[in-house]
């Protein structure tokens, strides 16, 4: 398919692009960087997150012919819907016809639907991903590709700077290796579960803690691009599993450093990953089939469950380094205490032969008998809020049961459905313990609280510092801790 020249700088693609067209275009330009962004349904956003690309972009890459690419999954084949793509235009042709004529030809704009490219169809986040890697993979200058979220709504002017700063930093006393810039950021207690129970702990025993391990919002240098075209690219992968796939394939390359980044906090659409529905089962089935690659490669999950060595960490650029200083969530009413409590019981027997395959006797009888007090337990106002009980000490005991069954069977398929639906209840478990902490101890009390959801500015700090971001890596310093009853189960 043509790109088609629509103003100066910006280019569009009616249907998927035929591989290496877009790359032509950057190298005609001598793009030097490139600027991501996966798409769904983001018209509503995307036109004016291009406009704050490239108002950062021209005060901290000035000297970076740089190039914006959307890649969007709301145009497919079947529903032709250039929605987003026409926002992403609109926004880019505002931006770009504002700026003086040396500024302007620094930036181009390309948006493109990824459905159909090489002959794919599979729609979701990893397949936007791959057509951006295969594209800058084949350019002949381009050195950094940042990728960033469709729905976010920062400022990305202390972004860049620091990315800048990390990327010049790299360079100059580690040049020769390649990088994977991660973020870290304040996202509010109800969001972020994925992250927090399953892909951090699930670090560890890769052998490096990268708590932003989802964050979807990275930087990679070429060599790290390049190396993501190489990988498998399975369903889960192309799907929602994108992100902890790149996050462990660059773990395991002696090659490529982690840098992790504050960037104080993601303004987005909060979503509620919590629900029992396919996007976690997509990413958790990713992050079982690296460690399973892994495994089979090089020994490397069992050779860290079995050495006594601490944790590796990334590079870390906390808020005193990056400059950036805390930023509140906010507040979202994507929480609801009775959809939460509902689902856990709705969905038990569906997930309930998998647990049994996976879970040790006396861990799946403690999940029934949980579930069977859950169904009888009173729903009134004045009645207290009671989901599974799997807190986190027995969400860790679970974890290694289910690495265990993994290792011994290679069964991605019930370990992934086991693990959606247990994590859920140790999110859910989480939740209720922070909104104790706000004071909300019976369901009438969250009720009245849920669609207004948040902490107060004056605590906000302290609260997400202490009650959230210190409590999660307890955990997953704790499962790393305790990873040897992994080899007792084996």
């Amino acid at each position: 398919m043509t790109i088609e020249r629509v103003f100066e700088g910006c280019y569009l693609s009616g249907k998927a692009p035929e591989t290496g067209s877009i790359a032509k275009l950057l190298d005609k330009y001598n793009i030097k960087r490139v600027i991501g962004h996966p798409t769904y349904k983001n018209d509503n956003n995307i036109g004016d997150e291009i406009k704050r690309d490239i108002t950062a972009a021209a005060k901290h890459f000035a000297d970076d012919p740089t190039a914006i690419i959307v890649s969007d999954g709301t145009w497919t084949e079947q529903s032709p819907d250039r929605s987003t793509m026409d926002a992403a235009l609109k926004g880019a042709i505002e931006i770009l016809g504002s700026l003086n004529k040396e500024t302007r030809r620094n930036f181009i704009v390309i948006c493109t639907p990824y459905d159909g490219y090489q002959n794919d169809h599979t729609p979701g986040k990893g397949s936007a991903l791959k057509l951006i890697y295969e594209e800058v993979s084949r350019t002949r200058e381009v050195s950094t590709l940042i990728l960033l979220d469709g729905d976010l709504r920062n400022d990305f002017d202390p972004w860049f700077r620091v990315f800048k700063a990390v990327e010049k930093e790299h360079l100059s006393l580690r040049s020769g290796m390649g990088f994977f810039i991660t973020a870290r950021y304040a996202r509010h207690f109800v969001d972020a579960s994925l992250t927090r129970f399953v892909v951090g702990p699930l670090t560890t025993i890769m052998g490096t803690y990268v708590p932003g391990g989802i964050s979807g919002d990275i930087v990679l240098s070429r060599e790290a691009v390049n190396r993501e075209c190489q990988m498998e690219w399975d369903d889960h992968r192309r799907r929602y599993g994108t992100d902890i796939a790149t996050t462990f394939d660059n773990i395991a390359d002696p090659q490529t450093l982690i840098y992790e980044v504050y960037l104080g906090a993601k303004l987005h659409d909060v979503t509620d990953e919590a629900k029992l529905s396919v996007m976690p089962g997509e990413v958790i089935g990713s992050a079982l089939k690296r460690l399973l690659h892994y495994e089979e490669k090089e020994s490397r999950i069992t050779t860290v469950i079995s050495e006594d060595k601490p944790v590796e960490k990334p590079i870390v650029w906390g808020p005193e380094k990056s400059g950036i200083e805390f930023i509140d969530p906010g507040c979202t009413n994507v929480f609801d205490v009775d959809v939460k409590r509902n689902s856990l019981i709705e969905k038990y027997e569906d997930y309930r032969p998998a647990m049994e395959l996976v879970l040790l006797k006396e861990s799946a009888a403690r999940i029934n008998r949980a579930y069977e007090r859950l169904k009888k337990a009173n729903i009134g106002d004045d009645d207290p809020a009671i989901f599974l009980g799997v807190d986190r000490p027995f969400w860790i005991e679970l974890l290694y049961e289910h690495i265990a069954y993994l290792l011994k069977t290679g069964d991605v398929e019930t370990v992934k459905t086991s693990m959606s639906y247990l994590y859920s209840a140790a999110f859910c478990e989480f939740c209720r313990e922070k909104l104790e902490w706000l004071g909300a101890r019976t369901l009438g009390q969250i009720r009245k609280i849920q669609k207004q959801l948040g902490v107060s500015p004056e605590k906000a700090k302290d609260f997400y510092t202490n009650e959230v971001d210190r409590v999660v890596e307890e955990m997953a310093m704790n499962f790393y801790a305790g990873r040897k009853r992994i080899l007792d189960m084996l």
